[in-house]
């Protein structure tokens, strides 16, 4: 940067320790309420709390699979339960997401990461949230510092683990990381051109990677229950990875499920009564303004209606470490009542942008209520707060339920402005009028279709009958891009809900591992037709096409690691679709109406085939793999290799519309390193579960394991199931979980 005291403008997002590209995931979620309470006038740290006292409360029960089942007398006591063993699993994770909420990413992991601090200050996220933690009720304060006690007890007992950046946890970091993942994932939402991807001609991964999430009535399950299948697409490295867990206390908190490595409860799973998940969505929570800066005497005026306001600035400093050690980045911020400057584009004009209720909404005031809501009533009820600012949200419950939801904190807007633009900030026109009330967001509940989907297509396409009216919407709550787009992950899910009956919770795990491709199966048989008229046009081109396209036409279009044919289909996609194929639905420009240079692309699909692997009937499993590496951040920089092992996945990129969705890195042209693909996002947290009159069954996998210790038993031992596309059994009522237990002791412990 020519000059590192200007106020910053970047080009493109570039923060890879918070890939905003691969969360279509779950935002952080704190749950805070109904805590043991704490004098108004205190002020909680990590020392206001007795860890050893919470220690002996708590008992820990780790299953087969080393997933705890965390018991104890208050809500506050599984709480710094939970976190204790957060970071027995995998403290450098909690600690690289936490150095991203304080705004120091960029000294763990040099310039790569400075973007994403970059963002973290302009929002002054660390100021305001030590700030705002001080302004919180006593009882959320008490669970922070419980959670953040639970970590730097267990550092404390480990006084071989060394943390490399923070010299503890303190309560606010809570508060910082959370967001600081918000920023992340709908920062783009605030249509500031220099963040936004698709204004530079490329699409956002976001958009097409996704998660998919189903539920079914009990009109289609042959003993009247309801079923729910949870599969958010995070990535496998980062701050997005999964970590599952059960939360079991004396207050009414029973719940089993999954987050985010640094967050206090797991926040996608069930209860006794319901369960439910979340996939991204894109309601419009933020906006730009245009400001005017054109009074040379006072440069921080800018234009407001008939006068000028007054813009704010400050200075900050970024350390950044490089190979000479740490240096020091001097920069400065300026703000305006319409939010932070994100951009300059000359000398008089700049862009604001802002979320809404950036500060104000805080998860806890309705999560915990989530967690223990006992019915569709009160899970709407906790719902209505609005303190959750994205996600479609899909659930079922044991009463017979089934509910689709379109969260989001919408500001009202004058309708007569472009929202997807920068603003006119001169204009009072242009402010927020409040926001939306829950009951004014999309919603589908007990179709007659008996199934709602959620595959980050539009709400308007969540099943067959009884979906939301566009109409019934103002065009600026729904981004643009979104409001039309049924993507085929969403057309698959359809397609398989709408013909299930009689259905077993069986037969349900089979459908949700389901492989079968979405375009392999409504284009293949266009080809076939259109392979017809080639061999009259083109004789030629049609013999060297006749033997691909035949062995693609003799297969039932669904995956599998045995199957030759997935991995010819799927190399040909790329040669119509072009780099980045993964993410996008389109074909090339040239191959659009071109059906003699999309059969020209399968030929060149398996030379490249026969070109890299020897032959081009290869079997998915052995081009397509599993391979986990631990403590690294960047999805960029993992040291995948052919030398090391490695197991086969099914996976199937989501564009081609699949339900068992998978992403892979390519592979190193010219590398003798490295040939095959490995799976780098998609099923992450996967969730099976039947809602039954008077029990509840369920299943769950992670993509590799609970523990991050290469040396570790449970380092990969999920990924063996994953390869086999099989579920685990998620123990839930209590006598089964000590049943069961494969140890049991209480925070502090030495285990064996």
């Amino acid at each position: 940067m020519k000059n590192n005291r200007a106020i910053h403008s970047v080009s493109r997002w570039g923060c890879k320790h918070f890939p905003t590209p691969l969360v279509p995931v779950l935002i952080f979620l704190l749950t805070v309420e109904l805590l043991a309470p704490v004098s108004a006038g205190d002020k909680p740290s990590a020392a206001s709390v007795d860890p050893a006292a919470l220690a002996r409360s708590v008992t820990v029960h780790r299953d087969q699979y080393d997933v705890p089942h965390i018991d104890g007398p208050t809500d506050e006591s599984v709480i710094f339960g939970f976190a204790y063993c957060q970071a027995e699993d995998y403290l450098w994770q909690l600690e690289e997401s936490y150095a991203g909420g304080l705004g120091r990413a960029s000294e763990l992991n040099g310039e790569a990461a400075y973007h994403g601090d970059w963002l973290n200050r302009l929002f002054e996220v660390p100021r305001l949230a030590r700030e705002d933690f001080g302004k919180l009720p006593p009882k959320d304060r008490a669970l922070c510092a419980a959670f953040v006690a639970g970590i730097n007890y267990y550092v404390e007992k480990n006084p071989g683990v060394k943390l490399r950046l923070l010299e503890r946890f303190e309560p606010w970091h809570l508060m910082a990381f959370g967001r600081q993942v918000l920023l992340q994932t709908i920062y783009q939402g605030t249509h500031s051109s220099k963040f936004d991807l698709a204004q530079n001609g490329e699409s956002t991964d976001a958009e097409f990677i996704g998660s998919n999430a189903y539920a079914i009535a009990p009109s289609r399950t042959k003993n009247g229950s309801t079923m729910l299948y949870s599969n958010p697409h995070q990535p496998y490295y980062g701050f997005g990875q999964f970590y599952e867990a059960h939360l079991h206390s004396g207050e009414g908190l029973n719940f089993s499920g999954a987050t985010f490595f640094g967050s206090p409860m797991p926040t996608i799973g069930h209860n006794e009564n319901a369960g439910w998940t979340f996939t991204v969505n894109k309601p419009n929570t933020g906006d730009a303004w245009q400001e005017t800066f054109d009074d040379p005497g006072h440069p921080l005026n800018y234009k407001y209606g008939d006068g000028y306001r007054t813009a704010t600035e400050w200075q900050d400093i970024i350390k950044i470490k490089t190979a000479k050690g740490m240096t020091e980045r001097p920069v400065t911020f300026r703000k305006t009542h319409h939010g932070p400057i994100a951009e300059k584009i000359n000398d008089t004009k700049q862009i604001a942008v802002n979320i809404a209720r950036f500060r104000e909404a805080f998860y806890p005031r309705q999560s915990l209520q989530m967690l223990k809501a006992k019915n569709v009533s009160e899970f709407l009820g906790a719902m209505s707060h609005l303190e959750q600012h994205i996600y479609n949200v899909v659930y079922a419950d044991r009463d017979g339920n089934i509910l689709y939801l379109y969260n989001g904190i919408v500001p009202k807007r004058d309708p007569t402005f472009e929202a997807e633009q920068p603003l006119d900030g001169d204009n009072p026109r242009t402010e927020w009028q409040g926001y939306h009330a829950f009951n004014e967001l999309p919603r589908v509940l007990n179709p007659i279709s008996g199934f709602v989907q959620s595959c980050n297509q539009t709400p308007f396409t969540t099943t067959d009958d009884g979906n939301p009216f566009p109409g019934n919407y103002p065009a600026y709550m729904i981004q643009r891009k979104e409001q039309n787009d049924d993507k085929r992950r969403a057309k698959m899910a359809r397609y398989l809900l709408r013909n299930l009956h009689d259905v077993t919770f069986e037969q349900w795990q089979k459908v949700c591992l389901d492989t079968t491709m979405y375009w392999a199966m409504t284009e293949l048989p266009k080809y076939k037709m259109q392979f017809e008229e080639l061999k009259q046009s083109e004789p030629d081109l049609a013999r060297q096409v006749e033997p691909y396209l035949t062995h693609l036409l003799d297969w039932d279009c669904r995956g599998g690691v045995n199957s030759t044919q997935a991995s010819l289909c799927v190399q040909w996609y790329e040669e119509l679709v072009g780099p980045g194929f993964a993410t996008k639905e389109s074909l090339k420009p040239e191959m659009i109406n071109n059906p003699k240079a999309q059969f020209k692309a399968l030929v060149t699909a398996a030379e490249k085939l026969q070109k890299i692997y020897g032959s081009w009937k290869m079997a998915w499993g052995d081009i397509y793999r599993l391979q986990r590496h631990s403590n690294v951040a960047d999805l960029a920089r993992v040291p995948f290799s052919d030398k090391l092992p490695s197991v086969p996945t099914a996976g199937i990129p989501g564009t081609l519309g699949v339900a068992f969705t998978q992403y892979y890195t390519p592979p190193i042209p010219g590398s003798i390193e490295r040939h095959k693909h490995y799976a780098v996002v998609g099923n992450s947290f996967m969730g099976v579960f039947e809602f039954g009159k008077k029990t509840i069954r369920a299943k769950t996998l992670l993509d590799y394991g609970a523990s991050s210790d290469p040396a570790s038993s449970h380092f990969f031992d999920q990924a063996q199931l994953l390869s086999q596309r099989k579920f685990k059994e998620s123990p839930f009522y209590w006598k089964d979980v000590v049943a069961h237990a494969s140890k049991t002791y209480h925070p502090g412990e030495k285990v064996n």
